[in-house]
């Protein structure tokens, strides 16, 4: 099993909207991936958030990595503009 944590920052007034969207247009894609086990997204309430991702192996988590960074650019630049500080490992 491998995990992959990306944690964003973002204004505290856009958490419900990045959460709505990640949860209607992010999660069902990366959730149809071979290799997929888990996915959650979790905000804090206080501008910062997280994905966490579990994956059958690495190399199908690295598969979802230009999924999620698509994802990013085409629906989310706007309210995550920089980029996630991430962590990922064998589990």
């Amino acid at each position: 099993m491998y995990g992959i944590i990306r944690s964003y920052k973002y204004k505290k007034e856009d958490g419900a909207e990045i959460a709505r969207i990640v949860r209607a247009g992010f999660a069902p894609l990366v959730e149809a991936e071979e290799g997929f086990v888990e996915y959650h997204w979790i905000d804090s309430g206080d501008g910062e958030g997280a994905s966490m991702a579990i994956f059958a192996s690495k190399e199908a988590a690295e598969a979802t990595t230009f999924l999620a960074g698509g994802f990013i650019h085409d629906q989310l630049k706007d309210l995550l503009p920089t980029p996630p500080h991430i962590v990922e490992g064998e589990l």
